[in-house]
């Protein structure tokens, strides 16, 4: 089968994530044509719980039915939400802020980046995303929810879970950054250090195909945005 994994479209910002922005509705019906145009037809369409997974899913499931598509009724699997990363910043930042002096400057600039741009992610917002993160991943301190191995290995468990398609049919799964990244990695034996280097670069409404065969996962494109330009690219 080809799994087209999607990352929703541009959410709202970091205190009310799990919205779609304006723009982020734009860049659905843009994904959905975009697909209809070439005339991807899907044998199954999966979403994760999260509404910003699911409103993009229903968006491009509705442009394609629309243009007259093969558009299955969407499939909700909560086991392909992404992590929440307000919980892991609530944990991790005090004690981070405590330990570590160049990430208490950053976050500092980044509290006043987020006033002017809700959205921000290069910068000191990057880069404390990217320390967070990056302290996750390593255990570094007890956190509430999942750690970081139990979230990887509810992912790549979805892999099992697929629905049965022919070998040429097409399937969507919508679903966020962090969990397109990790599959990106497992289908290239990337290490958990270089995983990190393909989260910070997933766009919104991007699409990464791969094929997926009894025992392996086939990488053939990556954090494509063709029905995009420039302006309309977002990476939160």
């Amino acid at each position: 089968m080809i799994i087209y994994f999607i990352r929703h479209a541009q959410a709202g910002s970091r205190d009310n994530y799990d919205r779609l922005s304006e723009l982020g509705q734009e860049q659905a019906q843009l994904l959905g044509e975009y697909l209809a145009a070439q005339e991807v037809n899907f044998s199954a369409i999966i979403s994760g719980a999260m509404q910003r997974q699911r409103h993009t899913a229903a968006t491009v499931r509705e442009t394609l039915a629309r243009r007259e598509r093969n558009a299955p009724e969407i499939i909700v699997d909560e086991q392909w939400n992404e992590f929440t990363l307000l919980t892991v910043y609530q944990s991790y930042v005090p004690r981070l802020l405590a330990e570590e002096a160049e990430f208490a400057r950053d976050y500092a600039e980044m509290q006043e980046m987020l006033k002017h741009d809700p959205n921000a992610v290069r910068g000191a917002a990057g880069r404390c995303d990217a320390m967070v993160i990056t302290s996750w991943m390593q255990h570094r301190y007890d956190c509430e929810g999942e750690t970081w191995q139990i979230f990887k290995d509810r992912i790549l468990s979805r892999l099992d879970a697929l629905p049965e398609v022919g070998s040429d049919e097409a399937i969507a799964v919508f679903t966020s950054a962090t969990p397109i990244s990790i599959m990106t990695s497992y289908a290239l034996g990337l290490s958990d250090e270089k995983f990190i280097k393909l989260l910070g670069v997933i766009g919104n409404t991007s699409i990464t195909t791969m094929r997926k065969t009894d025992d392996d996962l086939r990488l053939f494109s990556f954090n494509s945005t063709p029905h995009l330009n420039d302006r309309k690219r977002t990476y939160r």
